[in-house]
């Protein structure tokens, strides 16, 4: 089944994740893969673009250029988990096709991970794709499956047909990955909001009607495809790095997740799709940080309305004291070519 857009409402109870935030890191990888000089990607490429009149980038093919989704995944799932914390769901998010697209890497990144997990990939909604694959984690997780949940969203750098339109490449391999646990502390989902069709000259304002319903403190990170729009007035920003179009804003997560100087304060991710227009915005907040009753957003009338969202806690009473940046995470090394 092929759903498109962003999912429904649920109907799940207003409450917060039952899983929060607790752990992320980034994959950076140069060079390429050896499996992009295998004859075959050339043969299956062309097979899927004939029927559309596509040409294939001889460049990419000739050079052998392009890396691997499972290669990527696999150093974010043994960097996060191991033995003593099993994973129950495994979500793998992409936009550009692996370098081999006849191959489930979902399946092949269960088969390495702890846990014999349920896996599976969302592809073809660009950068909406992740902020689709938080809901479906979190509507597994309220269901009781999933006590522990692996979301990896990856890019690679390649394309091997011309895009029958101009389109966003990134500009290096990368994997950012978000693990989420039912235990250990972390910060819960408390909001998901998606607007559909939003045109360039309105980003600006969309955003700040969706950011309005952030508690008191929120750190906002605004990714790749917020690059040129402006910060929502009496919101506190941090903008992702350029050049990584659909693993960015979920990198600059991960950096402000480990930074200590943030402890207790509520993080949220806002990034949008150019193609499309859809504009995604998700809040994770300490469950004891202090804001109004329950998440809401004005609709464009003024009038505040309840969100695909969840109650908001309470605030502590005195502000985290400042803690010096420790080495919470570290890139893996770079493997040699």
């Amino acid at each position: 089944m092929r759903v498109r857009g962003p999912l429904p409402a649920t109907t799940l109870p207003r409450t917060a994740s039952p899983l929060r935030l607790t752990t992320a890191r980034t994959v950076d990888l140069t060079g390429d893969s050896p499996l992009a000089a295998d004859p075959d990607l050339r043969t299956f490429t062309a097979d899927l673009a004939r029927p559309y009149g596509v040409a294939l980038d001889e460049d990419a093919l000739a050079g052998a250029r392009g890396q691997s989704y499972a290669v990527l995944g696999e150093l974010a799932v043994r960097g996060l988990v191991d033995a003593t914390r099993p994973v129950d769901l495994l979500v793998l998010v992409y936009a550009t096709p692996d370098v081999r697209p006849g191959q489930s890497v979902a399946t092949q990144l269960a088969g390495v991970c702890p846990g014999d997990p349920l896996a599976f990939a969302v592809c073809d909604e660009g950068v909406g794709g992740t902020f689709s694959a938080l809901g479906i984690t979190d509507a597994y997780a309220r269901t009781g499956g999933a006590r522990r949940a692996l979301l990896i969203v990856a890019e690679q750098a390649d394309l091997h047909h011309r895009p029958h339109r101009p389109a966003r490449l990134p500009e290096r391999h990368s994997a950012a990955a978000l693990l989420w646990e039912a235990d250990g502390g972390g910060r819960p989902l408390q909001l998901l909001a998606s607007s559909s069709g939003v045109k360039g000259d309105q980003v600006g304002e969309e955003l700040a009607r969706l950011a309005a319903g952030l508690p008191v403190r929120t750190l906002l990170l605004l990714g790749p495809g917020l690059a040129a729009v402006p910060a929502p007035p009496g919101v506190e920003v941090r903008r992702a790095r350029p050049g990584s179009p659909y693993t960015g804003g979920w990198a600059a997560l991960g950096d402000a997740l480990a930074d200590l100087r943030l402890a207790g304060r509520a993080l949220a991710l806002a990034d949008r799709e150019p193609e499309t227009g859809r504009l995604d915005l998700a809040c994770w907040a300490p469950e004891t940080s202090e804001a109004p009753e329950a998440f809401e957003v004005p609709t464009e009338s003024g009038e505040l309305e309840d969100c695909e969202v969840f109650e908001e806690p309470t605030e502590p009473d005195e502000e985290p004291e400042e803690i010096e940046e420790s080495e919470a995470f570290e890139e893996p090394e770079e493997p040699v070519g």
